[in-house]
């Protein structure tokens, strides 16, 4: 089926295959008692007035090469001053320097434009082994289907940057080409290039980037920058490369959406019956094509409105159990609003002032009452000066020996003997002299 199928592409490369139908070229190509290649060959002399030059080289390229087994080899490295466009020119040259009289070496004085015309012929003839050389200088190229070439030393073939791979010797890795033909980039007629703008990602650059690639069936010709398309397309290549390239794309620093994102995976834990959206990294990637929209780069995703997208998942009465059952706040005898410090598979913190819950009985509850809050209550220096989940027992128990080593300390501050009753302070007072 693959052969087949190549050849059928073959035939629809030498226009004698249509939507899979046969052309009028394609049937006088096959009352032609050759290869439809060298028919094709044979019919592109004719048009461009070398028919007999076209012939020649439908000759030999009919037969294994005659010039390897004698002694005229034309892109001998014994010889490296000869450099030539094509090879295939160079014999039939060669064989009219014969013809002449005698000579085995190619006419120094060649007409360029009966070159010209046989290389158009054998593009015509041979338009599946156009190849592009890899970088300048190189001998390595890669040819249309994607295999690798590489010029055999015989060949004169030099600094063409596109050639024909016209004898090709296969094998395991790169194929050697023993003949080939340059060709001029204008000759590649233009209704038979394809031309289209992709997007990919730019690792480097962390952002999509756009570019215009000319093709020659599967051989790109060329690829220059361009304009990025619309938001959907650049939107469909970002998303993945986001989802890829996570801890660059997620805004880590986004402390509103972080501290909300934790505390709706604490609440999943603490009350999973309420059953909100599960906010775990797979279900926040899943935003990305959405989020990605009007976004060039991963910076762009950062700035995106994380927050706004992901409080969308939740209906209005859930989003109000999360400020119910994990509020950012809670307030403290002393009026003061204290933030909630919360951390998945951790309970939650209260960093509080001592003297801001004076009177305070019982320790802070959320999540329904089923969590206590774990008070970290600070000396004047907000350092941490005890840590309980039970600040009755510290009331009780540590609570005098605390007083008795930051009394000494913080002289000018309230330490009261009974805290039970002791007015809460929002800010340091100065104890009465």
């Amino acid at each position: 089926v693959l052969t087949l199928q190549r050849a059928v592409h073959l035939l629809e490369r030498l226009a004698a295959v249509e939507d899979g139908q046969i052309t009028p070229l394609g049937k006088t190509l096959a009352a032609l008692p050759v290869h439809p290649r060298l028919g094709r060959l044979l019919l592109e002399g004719a048009k461009y007035g070398i028919a007999e030059d076209a012939a020649t080289a439908a000759a030999l390229l009919s037969e294994r090469d005659v010039f390897l087994r004698a002694n005229y080899r034309p892109g001998d490295r014994r010889t490296p001053s000869h450099r030539s466009h094509n090879d295939i020119a160079d014999r039939i040259a060669a064989l009219d320097a014969f013809a002449e009289r005698g000579a085995t070496v190619p006419k120094s004085g060649r007409n360029l434009d009966r070159d010209d015309a046989l290389g158009r012929a054998l593009l015509a003839a041979f338009p599946d082994r156009l190849a592009r050389l890899r970088e300048p200088g190189s001998r390595r190229a890669l040819m249309v289907g994607g295999r690798g070439v590489k010029l055999a030393d015989q060949s004169a073939v030099t600094g063409e940057e596109f050639f024909l791979a016209i004898d090709v010797e296969a094998s395991t890795g790169e194929a050697t080409v023993r003949l080939a033909a340059g060709v001029e980039r204008d000759w590649l007629p233009r209704e038979l290039l394809s031309e289209e703008t992709s997007v990919s990602f730019d690792e480097a650059q962390q952002r999509a980037v756009s570019q215009k690639v000319v093709r020659w069936d599967d051989l790109v010709l060329d690829s220059r920058q361009a304009a990025l398309p619309s938001a959907e397309e650049v939107a469909a290549v970002l998303a993945p490369a986001a989802a890829a390239n996570w801890q660059k794309a997620y805004p880590t620093d986004n402390e509103n959406l972080n501290e909300f994102v934790t505390r709706v995976r604490c609440l999943n834990e603490w009350i999973p019956d309420l059953g909100l959206p599960v906010l775990d990294d797979a279900a926040l990637k899943n935003l990305l094509p959405e989020l990605c929209l009007g976004c060039k780069s991963l910076a762009d995703v950062r700035r995106a409105p994380w927050l706004q997208m992901v409080k969308a998942l939740f209906t209005y009465q859930q989003l109000q159990q999360v400020e119910r059952e994990a509020p950012e706040r809670i307030s403290v005898p002393s009026g003061s609003q204290i933030a909630i410090q919360y951390a998945v598979g951790q309970p939650p913190i209260l960093a509080v002032r001592i003297q801001e819950v004076f009177g305070l009985m019982e320790t802070p509850r959320i999540a329904g009452g089923r969590v206590p809050l774990l008070m970290h209550l600070l000396a004047p220096s907000m350092r941490v000066a005890q840590v309980t989940a039970d600040l009755k027992s510290f009331w009780a128990s540590s609570y005098a020996l605390v007083r008795k080593d930051l009394r000494n300390r913080y002289p000018k501050h309230s330490w009261p003997e009974n805290p039970y009753e002791a007015l809460p302070q929002k800010r340091p007072q100065r104890r009465p002299s």
